[in-house]
């Protein structure tokens, strides 16, 4: 008998069920008990919740075989433990189709062959299972209790998985992504491959994920060959996956504390001061297996006005490590004024870095976490995947000048690869006088709009965003088209007939882009 549940079989050994029966349903006598009562109604909807083990004279039974099946259906429906039925005045036997109901759906249906006190059945059995709650809850906090004191003393992961061994004395499977799980107790290596190539979904296994910054970072599993776990195992299994959530936090935070001593190497390396042969030293001495890899910076910059804690970028650093290595990237990351600067290195090439990449910042702005960074103005960037380690001074600052780019304009990206057009504008900028030569062509557009608050250079630009498309165009603008086909004249007045045609359709396209980066948003 388990200390913690009670069973249809536990039952059978109560001294009120000596002379019982069980006449069906023989392979279902291990479902759990969870309270007793007595019916004696055919409807049965609104009085059971489920796991209830049912006691009934069948005085509503006794005239139809329809109102026995449905009655039956019923408590099978609702997932009840087992039918009690006390032989008597009402009922002597139990019909062979209500038998093979029962066995075909593993329910037990248990007879008394005489009259049994319903009352103190019910007591004596409801006593068994609240002595069976407090004792569960006491064990599970007693549980907690040493969970919490070895945390003190410093345990580790094994540390932790042989106190829910001890506990629990079933398989215990922890896999963090993208490692190798770990099975408590060892086991043979065709044991671990049997357990590897089973469905994750099937009934032998009960998992606990574990969240590390709203990412599912890790996941504690239980395994049974019979499927058949108590709540004690699931509830021991939910306190074990959050102390070990706990522990990994713990590890995450000493890990920053190490990378603050690197920070200084790491500004010389995206400042070209360290050579190639000191690069890889500093390397291997936190990934000893490494090769010759790709990589990219990354940049997180929060808002100026914003005022930071430490807790706040300790946190944003821990989510974006952590993202990152779920994804075989080697971070290495430091702070600059109001940026963390990632370097990722990868052993994969630089096309399969940046579809790994495209694919972690697909899914990013649906994470509560991204979506909270950007209410409070936080940016990000990702600068050009390099081949070599001595590039990574180029990916840093051409993920500078994207972030730049990001500010300015609404992009549909913040990767530098997908921004070659703007980056293009950025360079002359720096070389000639931009705003004068977009001035030159888009003057009296421009002018226009200011003398009479007109919006012909918005209607310029979603024109040849559409391709010339008047019905998107006045879609997009929410106009009429008469009102877009007096602007576009307008604009064919101001640039000539021609606009939308060729060498000038491409230089408006340009220099609106240009217009849109250069122009001061403050």
């Amino acid at each position: 008998m388990s200390p913690f549940q009670l069973k249809v079989l536990d039952v059978l050994e109560n001294k009120y069920f000596h002379k019982a029966e069980v006449v069906a349903g023989h392979e279902g006598l291990s479902r759990i008990i969870k309270w007793v009562h007595v019916l004696e109604i055919v409807q049965v909807d609104h009085f059971l919740v489920g796991e209830e083990l049912v006691l009934t004279t069948g005085i509503s039974l006794q005239h139809s075989i329809a109102n026995f099946t449905a009655f039956v259906e019923a408590i099978i429906q609702k997932n009840c433990a087992a039918l009690c039925i006390e032989y008597g005045s009402y009922i002597q036997t139990v019909p062979k189709a209500i038998l093979a109901l029962a066995n075909r759906h593993q329910f037990p249906i248990i007879v008394f062959h005489e009259a049994v006190p319903f009352v103190r059945i019910t007591q004596d059995l409801h006593s068994q299972i609240i002595n069976q709650q407090y004792l569960m809850i006491s064990s599970l906090e007693s549980y907690a209790q040493a969970l919490n004191k070895n945390a003190v003393l410093g345990q580790n992961t094994e540390d932790i998985l042989q106190n829910m061994y001890n506990e629990l004395k079933t398989q215990i499977m922890f896999s963090i992504k993208g490692r190798n799980p770990i099975f408590f107790p060892n086991t043979t290596h065709q044991k671990r491959q049997q357990l590897l190539t089973l469905n994750k979904s099937a009934q032998q296994f009960k998992h606990g994920p574990i969240f590390i910054f709203d990412q599912h970072y890790a996941n504690l599993t239980l395994y049974r060959e019979d499927g058949l776990f108590s709540e004690f195992e699931l509830l021991i299994l939910d306190r074990t996956a959050t102390a070990l959530a706990q522990l990994l936090m713990r590890e995450f935070y000493i890990e920053e504390k190490k990378n603050i001593e690197d920070a200084t190497i790491l500004v010389d390396w995206i400042d070209q001061k360290l050579s190639k042969e000191e690069i890889y030293k500093f390397i291997v001495t936190h990934y000893a297996g490494y090769t010759q890899s790709s990589g990219a910076v990354f940049i997180l910059s929060s808002p100026t006005t914003m005022t930071k804690t430490q807790e706040d970028m300790v946190y944003s650093k821990l989510y974006y490590r952590n993202l990152f290595e779920q994804h075989g990237f080697m971070p290495f990351l430091f702070e600059r004024k109001s940026y963390i600067i990632f370097i990722l290195l990868h052993t994969k090439d630089s096309k399969a870095i940046r579809d790994i990449l495209n694919s972690i910042f697909s899914t990013l702005p649906n994470t509560d976490f991204y979506k909270k960074q950007q209410a409070q103005g936080f940016q990000i960037a990702v600068g050009k995947v390099v081949c070599d380690v001595e590039e990574i001074p180029k990916s840093y600052q051409t993920a500078l000048e994207t972030l730049y780019i990001c500010r300015k304009v609404q992009t549909s990206s913040f990767f530098y690869d997908d921004l070659h057009l703007y980056h293009l504008i950025y360079k002359l900028q720096m070389q000639v006088n931009l705003q004068e030569v977009i001035y030159d062509y888009l003057q009296p557009v421009i002018e226009y709009d200011k003398k009479y608050n007109s919006k012909l250079l918005e209607t310029l630009q979603v024109y040849l965003q559409t391709n010339g498309s008047k019905q998107q165009t006045a879609n997009q603008l929410f106009i009429v088209r008469q009102t877009l086909y007096h602007r576009l004249r307008k604009l064919e007045g101001l640039l000539g007939e021609n606009f939308m045609k060729g060498h000038n359709r491409i230089t408006l396209e340009f220099m609106l882009l240009a217009n849109s980066l250069i122009e001061d948003k403050g």
